[in-house]
């Protein structure tokens, strides 16, 4: 492979075009974080560089690619991706608002849009149990792969948890049906009310269809004890979800304590708040910052009257005349060792007459009678995705509680393993696309934009269900999109144009996105480090190269228009999927 005279700390090869070389996909997923935090390996850079052009149908293709559903994710992603910005850990403000962004692409895109197959019709067919995001996703690739697909759902709706567990005003159920329908229209049946209850159920798809994939989800609640069990007054997070969302239930105790630090808890609260409770308070046994739920959330529940407490967690239920009046809380700390304890003569009372478990919950083994005796095939599913002879498990029945976007991705690699397993192929592949662009388009002002906020619905104006985040205005999408560093374009420095005339150093706006460098030397993995200059041996008279550092350069472009030989170059490198010929 033919290599330029010098390269950055990751190696990009000096080819054009689509490559396969290990160390392109190095360099690409050490280079753009954000793609790799995110489960479903979704295109952030490219869908946000789209975005900043106004081309929503593109940044909304890129999207339902990756990650099936945008418009619903768009709402509810638990936003790995965010976390691994680049922006927020260089000191330029707040992280890229990833996800409201994708929403974005979706609010305004304009035409439906179809993806191709990735092959003709086999005649194979495959059953799915369960409609959920891992059931909808995997029959939505499995489609592509050119197999028959029929759903079986024991609800009267698809859709899962989507519909029974995240509440309307988080998640308008109009979104969830246009997406569902998306998928559905590629012509996948679906058998509503067909619940497949017994191994002999099962053994059946087994004999008539060529391959049956289990995405049944996590039900079973996790719980306290006996006496939380047995109590009427208490009840568990996803049933009363279930019974709120898909059954229209209106019934909600006058204090409520809700139990949990997850997104169910948050839904939980902010759901009874909705309904007329006249108090929601909400304990988690651990930290804040241990609470697993969606930026500015806590914000949210306070506006809307509810409360969150930490480090504690129920010990008992106190009651008068046999009814619920009270639940004894004791305190808590976390060791040293990070281990959770109670603190001696810490205990509390608070009213409460409604008690919600939101404190996780696990895969329902004995959902189809006869198949728990295959629990540790079950468990070792995550990663071979096949349990029996001709059956798979996907999403969290496979994975235990996870996020939406996680659920997504394991449900595409079970649709790899089935359609590996029935044809002996692998249709689908990543290569890296190079090519060199003039300019990224960007300046430097754009770095220093701040986090456009989303307007949300006032609280006055939250006694029902209507969505609380309104949405970007298409101004506003635009000028989140432009914050984006684009960490998918490569600046290098030629050093044999470079004349050392430091215009580049001089204009750099971050410390060492250009440094000085005396060698490289290459490691054992491929990579490539430098060794910068020390500046006392030089006594201010450099002869060495320069290197823009990939990790740190912010793609503003300063330094490029600053040259005046040409010797800054810049690359588009893209990750693309594509089926293979």
């Amino acid at each position: 492979m033919m290599r330029r005279f010098f390269m950055h700390n990751r190696v990009l090869s000096s080819s054009k075009g689509r490559v396969k070389n290990q160390s392109d996909f190095k360099w690409y997923d050490t280079s753009v974080p954000c793609r790799t935090a995110c489960p479903a390996d979704t295109d952030i850079p490219s869908y946000l560089e789209a975005i900043h052009k106004k081309d929503y149908k593109k940044a909304y293709s890129i999207n339902l690619e990756d990650n099936v559903f945008p418009e619903i994710l768009g709402r509810v992603c638990s936003r790995p991706c965010e976390d691994a910005c680049r922006h927020s850990k260089d000191g330029n403000g707040e992280s890229v608002a990833i996800c409201f962004s994708k929403r974005a692409a979706g609010d305004f895109k304009k035409n439906k849009i179809k993806l191709k197959n990735y092959s003709p019709k086999t005649n194979k067919k495959i059953a799915i149990i369960g409609s959920g995001v891992a059931g909808l996703a995997c029959a939505r690739e499995l489609h592509r792969y050119g197999h028959d697909i029929e759903i079986f759902e024991k609800h009267k709706t698809a859709g899962g948890m989507l519909n029974q567990g995240i509440p309307v005003f988080r998640l308008p159920r109009d979104i969830i049906q246009k997406e569902i329908e998306q998928i559905l229209s590629l012509g996948i049946k679906i058998n509503f009310r067909s619940p497949i209850d017994t191994y002999d159920e099962l053994k059946y798809l087994a004999r008539n269809y060529d391959a049956v994939v289990l995405a049944m989800g996590t039900l079973n609640a996790n719980k306290i004890n006996d006496e939380f069990s047995e109590c009427n007054q208490v009840e568990d997070g996803l049933d009363f979800l279930l019974r709120t969302n898909e059954y229209n239930s209106k019934f909600v105790g006058s204090n409520v304590v809700v139990i949990g630090g997850g997104y169910t808890s948050m839904d939980c609260a902010r759901t009874a708040l909705r309904l007329g409770a006249k108090s929601v308070k909400t304990f988690y046994r651990r930290t804040r910052g241990d609470l697993v739920i969606l930026p500015g959330e806590l914000d949210e529940l306070k506006k809307e009257q509810g409360s969150m407490k930490f480090n504690a967690r129920p010990k008992k239920l106190i009651f008068t005349k046999d009814k619920l009046v009270k639940i004894e809380m004791i305190k808590t700390i976390i060791d040293k060792k990070g281990k959770l304890k109670d603190i001696k003569e810490s205990e509390f009372n608070i009213k409460a007459d409604h008690i919600i478990l939101a404190i996780g919950q696990t895969q329902n083994y004995e959902a189809i009678d006869g198949l728990e005796n295959y629990r540790d095939k079950l468990k070792t599913s995550i990663t071979s995705h096949h349990l029996i002879k001709n059956i798979f498990s996907a999403g969290d029945y496979a994975l235990g509680a996870s996020t939406l976007i996680e659920a997504i991705a394991h449900a595409k690699k079970t649709a790899d393993r089935v359609d590996k397993h029935l044809m002996n192929r692998i249709l689908k592949t990543n290569s890296i696309e190079i090519k060199d662009v003039a300019s990224t388009n960007r300046n430097l002002k754009m770095n220093y934009i701040p986090l456009t906020s989303m307007s949300t619905l006032e609280p006055s104006r939250r006694k029902n269900y209507k969505e609380v985040e309104l949405g970007y205005k298409k101004n506003e999408a635009t000028k989140e999109a432009s914050r984006c560093y684009l960490c998918h374009y490569k600046f290098e420095i030629n050093n044999n144009l470079c004349v050392l005339c430091d215009e580049c150093l001089l204009v750099k706006p971050v410390d060492h996105c250009i440094v000085e460098i005396e060698k490289t030397q290459e490691t054992v993995d491929g990579d490539f480090d430098y060794q910068r200059i020390n500046p006392k041996k030089t006594k201010g008279i450099y002869h060495g190269r320069l290197l823009i550092d990939h990790k740190k350069c912010i793609r503003c472009g300063e330094c490029e228009k600053a040259c005046p030989t040409g010797a800054i170059t810049i690359q588009k490198i893209e990750k693309v999927h594509h089926a293979t010929t």
